[in-house]
């Protein structure tokens, strides 16, 4: 009996012994894994930080360029390029109903309107659609209207306003600047905001001469847009 009581504590400290070992063993590698994923976690967090700064850095240089090609034109003309502040990818460039005005609640382009678009417009195309074709992913052309009338008329009539400027536009391009036509027409879009973007003075009243305005949005290629284009053209690309 006591030759046998010796052999099982025997045989239960020997498996104490090894479970200790196993548990060791186990909380070791648990550590390693630990120390590993948060390696991961801190490389990972780095490389998410490098890739949005060279992001930033790209896009400012982008606006930078946008900006630099379209300066002499649109100081020319008394307009300038400005950012929205909806969207850091979009430039804009306001146009005020002086510049480009319709017939009174109408979509027909004015006798001064048609020569603004006249001058404005083969420039415009040439940039965006030559230097600057691989920065820009769309244009949009935007009307606006004031606050008087309902919201369905003044959407109709400022979609049929921004119609109305980008058929001139192509108009006018396809006579002076034929090669940047197709481009122009690809890109470009017509949209009509009505009411919904009013202008407010200091006071907070609707100001309804700035509120009537066309829009011209440029938006840039994001860092992503572009290497996607880059690979599919590397991988189309005939070797």
């Amino acid at each position: 009996m006591a030759r046998f009581l010796k052999i099982k504590a025997y045989r239960m400290k020997h498996r104490m012994g090894h479970g200790t070992t196993n548990s060791n063993t186990t909380v070791g590698i648990t550590d390693l894994m630990t120390s590993l994923a948060m390696i991961f976690i801190l490389l990972f967090a780095a490389l998410i930080t490098q890739t949005t700064s060279e992001a930033q850095s790209e896009l400012q240089e982008n606006k930078e360029n946008v900006g630099i090609a379209l300066r002499d034109h649109l100081k020319r003309l008394g307009l300038s390029l400005e950012a929205d502040p909806r969207d850091p990818l979009t430039l804009m460039i306001v146009v005020p109903e002086n510049l480009l005005t319709f017939e009174f609640g109408e979509s027909t382009l004015t006798p001064d309107a048609d020569r603004f678009l006249e001058e404005a417009i083969p420039y415009y195309a040439a940039a965006v659609c030559g230097t600057l074709r691989d920065k820009i992913d769309s244009l949009a052309i935007q009307g606006h209207t004031d606050d008087r009338g309902d919201d369905v008329y003044n959407l109709q009539l400022s979609q049929e306003r921004s119609l109305a400027v980008m058929v001139k536009g192509l108009e006018v391009i396809q006579r002076q600047e034929p090669l940047a036509y197709q481009c122009f027409q690809e890109m470009t879009v017509a949209a009509g905001r009505g009411r919904q973007d009013l202008i407010y003075d200091r006071q907070n009243k609707v100001n309804s001469q700035k509120s009537r305005r066309v829009v011209f949005k440029i938006r840039l290629r994001s860092t992503e847009q572009r290497h996607t284009t880059e690979l599919l053209s590397n991988t189309f690309a005939p070797t």
